[in-house]
């Protein structure tokens, strides 16, 4: 029997893959209608974090055709007031 050579290059190592840019994430099954929807809406959230009571305002997304899940068209506007 011979001994092989342990590889030293590859493998898993602390620290190595993606960083993300949120605090903590979870995997989430959605309907693939609503993917687009979703996505815009995490969109909207990261483009609108800097809203605060300087924006009395707030601020209005462009709203986002889909179709639910009974194929309904239906169009979904995001709005963020500040509190």
């Amino acid at each position: 029997m011979t001994d092989t050579p342990k590889p030293t290059r590859g493998g898993a190592r602390a620290g190595a893959g993606r960083k993300t840019k949120y605090e903590k994430t979870v995997v989430m099954r959605v309907p693939e209608k609503y993917r687009e929807a979703i996505s815009a809406l995490i969109s909207y959230l990261d483009d609108t974090s800097h809203i605060n009571k300087h924006y009395p305002q707030g601020s209005q997304s462009d709203p986002v055709f889909l179709r639910s899940l009974d194929d309904n068209a239906q169009k979904i506007t995001y709005h963020t007031k500040p509190i």
